[in-house]
């Protein structure tokens, strides 16, 4: 793994690093990705989020764009939903998307009248 670009912004409290992945085209998930970077960067998973992950054409090279955050709280506030909807199963997103359909449908609570 090589780093290509970091830059830090203190404001969104991240920072963006780009890196090669070599030999990985292919082979490797987005969870694995996250997971490796974590263990390289020297921070827990659940305050990394992959952006993308492109292959480089006619090698075995994946150019990875990842967002490391100060905090899972700050991740939560900042990155979108859909995101980190990618990382889940398709099992978990069909789930996910019912759950949502019946908040949408069920009406909304009524005051009592007196």
């Amino acid at each position: 793994m090589q780093v290509v670009k970091k830059s830090e912004s203190k404001v969104l409290d991240r920072s963006l690093v780009e890196l090669t992945l070599e030999d990985k085209a292919g082979k490797i998930s987005r969870k694995e990705a996250i997971a490796l970077v974590a263990q390289e960067m020297g921070v827990q998973p659940e305050n990394v989020a992959l952006i993308r992950m492109d292959g480089k054409s006619g090698t075995m090279k994946v150019l990875g764009k990842f967002y490391i955050y100060g905090s899972a709280e700050s991740k939560k506030r900042i990155q979108p939903r859909y995101l980190a909807e990618r990382l889940l199963t398709k099992e978990e997103r069909d789930k996910l998307r019912q759950e949502r359909k019946k908040a949408a449908v069920a009406p909304a609570p009524t005051e009592a009248k007196k």
